[in-house]
């Protein structure tokens, strides 16, 4: 199971721990993306809380380890129990270079190799043709030792460096741009010197005086306890000034000349380095440097011009507060700020944190696929959701235009169910307004001709009558056209205009038959004929004008009215009006191009006098 509070980037915060005999550092560092950042620094004073014994140092620690959640721990070593140096080796295949160091080491320590904790890194010095490594090694005994006294021993412990090393990382770190320096560390037991060349580490010695030399030395001068002389030194300016000691500056003076002595040997050895610009910058820290005068006086007495740890102003500058500079740079090698580092970790240690690192690796990334997987699933809900809403955005566009379109069919059918009550008037009215014209026309047509009408009926009246219907000879009247028309036969024929009337299968559609003689020769008739057609074909009230064939004609006409020979029949057939078929609806096509239609009824029509009775009405 995947656990939330463990999942984080491997080492990814650490605690250092610079444990000394009087003092305790913690630095809580955290990695950002690369760039460092302390989180926590914390001096434990021993004296001062009261912690004397062993376990009182354990259990203080644990509450300390406990509130910062427990993270992986990083211990500095004391620099007496390690030894750093400069080897020289044949050229090797870097095969055999590890095997070379390791006998080496044996050499360097007197002991078996199975209680030898080192480490090497190669270094170059500037026009230099060595092959030259440097070397690091401890007894493992020492190691595990300091471990169960800090009660440390069964946590996650990620790196173990010295003294040495750690002042090296905290000083390139402090200034990235500085190749060289000495490093002075003056603790309660020892001093610790470390020269920096070209960046990397090119000397480490360590004697045994310190500050608690100091402190010795002056209970024995004045003949008081450690403790008083201690309170005495850090309060006393006891090198300058009315309150300076003869015999306290003679134990200062001892310890310079030692530390002179440790210098000078390697620059003996190493002569191009103490003429080279620029000169070594010669950095001071430590709790020993704290008291009154002593950076004063060996700056003007002893010709050390040291200083303590400045705050880099260099971009890339890392520094903590005077006295954490040991626990810098012992966060930095374990959090792999460091080109170089130099680890003792014991190899039961090494092999447990990196399993405890493949593991954290492992749940960095399940819980970064987890991320991911989440953030899929997240874009994936959003465009379905999206595409969701789109499609319902659509859906209630369509389901608005269904119902105005069923609103609208709605209308529209009580709009038609309106006009279908209104349609027989407006038809019936129609039906009289084309009577009336083609009555006009007719009577219009025979001005200045010589030739009469002798029937005029509608088509369905007209064509009702059987094709052997024989004439009456009645006498005959005189018709609106001047023509001599039988009335009680027209009377009988307009009788049959009704709206069930029968066609007997008779071709009748909306109009008129006009019958009429036309006197004269055969051509004089014929040429009179066609300007009648012609002329009643240039009218819009008719659809087709046209002579009847001889095998639909009705014998209606008074015979006593006719010309043989010279009697023609005409059908008039009326263009279609919109009042005479119901209406129906239909959905016009959206890109369709409109054009008039006009539609005639094809029920009876009326004839003149019936039409010019309903107009009447």
């Amino acid at each position: 199971m995947l656990r939330l509070e463990k999942v984080r980037p491997p080492v990814r915060q650490v605690l250092a721990i610079d444990g000394g005999s009087r003092r305790f550092k913690l630095l809580l560092a955290q990695s950002d993306f690369g760039r460092l950042r302390i989180l926590k620094q914390e001096l434990i004073d021993l004296q001062a809380e009261g912690l004397v014994s062993t376990e009182e140092i354990k259990s203080h620690l644990q509450e300390f380890l406990e509130q910062a959640g427990r993270p992986p721990l990083a211990l500095v070593l004391p620099e007496h129990i390690s030894t750093s140096q400069v080897i020289d080796l044949p050229h090797a295949p870097p095969s055999e270079v590890a095997k070379l160091i390791a006998e080496e080491s044996i050499k360097l320590s007197g002991v078996s190799e199975s209680r030898i904790a080192y480490d090497f890194v190669p270094i170059e010095w500037p026009a230099a043709n060595r092959n030259q490594f440097w070397v690091t090694l401890c007894q493992e005994g020492e190691i595990r030792e300091r471990l169960v006294r800090l009660g440390i021993d069964h946590d996650d412990l990620c790196e173990v460096t010295t003294t040495a090393n750690a002042l090296i990382a905290a000083y390139r770190a402090a200034c990235p741009s500085s190749s060289r320096g000495i490093l002075i560390h003056l603790g309660a037991q020892t001093t610790v010197v470390v020269i920096v060349l070209a960046g990397q580490g090119a000397y480490a010695a360590s004697f045994q005086m310190g500050g608690d030399f100091f402190t010795r030395a002056l209970a024995r001068q004045r003949n008081i306890s450690e403790e008083q002389a201690e309170a005495l030194k850090r309060k006393t300016n006891l090198l300058t000034g009315t309150n300076a000691s003869p015999e306290f500056i003679a134990t200062v003076d001892g310890w310079v000349a030692e530390l002179k002595r440790q210098l000078s040997e390697w620059f003996q050895h190493n002569p191009g380095a103490a003429a080279a610009n620029p000169p070594f910058a010669l950095i001071a820290s430590g709790g020993g440097f704290e008291q009154p005068g002593l950076l004063e006086y060996l700056r003007n007495n002893a010709a050390l011009p040291l200083h303590r740890w400045q705050k880099s102003f260099e971009p890339d500058g890392v520094i903590a507060d005077n006295g954490f500079e040991l626990a810098l740079g012992t966060a930095l090698q374990a959090l792999g700020h460091v080109e170089q580092p130099i680890s003792l970790l014991p190899e039961d240690y090494r092999q447990a944190w990196q399993k405890r690192l493949t593991r954290q690796r492992l749940d960095f990334a399940s819980a970064v696929l987890v991320v991911v997987c989440a953030f899929v699933l997240v874009l994936g809900t959003w465009r379905k959701y999206s595409l969701f809403r789109t499609k319902q955005e659509l859906l209630d566009k369509v389901q608005a235009g269904q119902m105005a379109v069923d609103a609208n069919e709605s209308f529209t059918g009580d709009l038609l169910a309106e006009y279908e009550s209104l349609r027989p008037v407006l038809a019936a009215q129609q039906n009289t307004l084309d009577t009336l014209k083609a009555l006009a026309l007719l009577q219009e047509s025979r001005s200045n001709r010589s030739f009469w009408y002798v029937l005029l009926a509608d088509q369905q009246s007209y064509f009702s009558q059987a094709p052997a219907l024989l004439s009456t000879n009645r006498p005959a009247k005189t018709n609106l056209l001047g023509a001599s028309i039988d009335v009680p036969r027209l009377g009988s024929v307009l009788a049959h205009q009704l709206p069930g009337a029968p066609t007997n299968g008779a071709p009748a559609k909306p109009g008129y038959i006009a019958e009429l003689c036309v006197p004269g020769d055969a051509d004089a008739s014929r040429q009179m004929l066609s300007e009648l057609v012609y002329g009643l074909k240039q009218e819009r009230l008719f659809s087709k004008v046209d002579l009847l064939s001889d095998d639909l004609r009705r014998n209606l006409a008074d015979p006593k009215v006719t010309v043989t020979d010279r009697n023609f029949v005409l059908s008039l057939d009326f263009a279609e009006t919109d009042f005479q078929q119901p209406a129906r609806w239909r959905r016009p096509a959206a890109l369709a191009p409109s054009r008039p239609v006009s539609r005639r009824a094809t029920r009876p029509v009326q004839d003149a006098a019936g039409a010019s009775g309903q107009s009447a009405q």
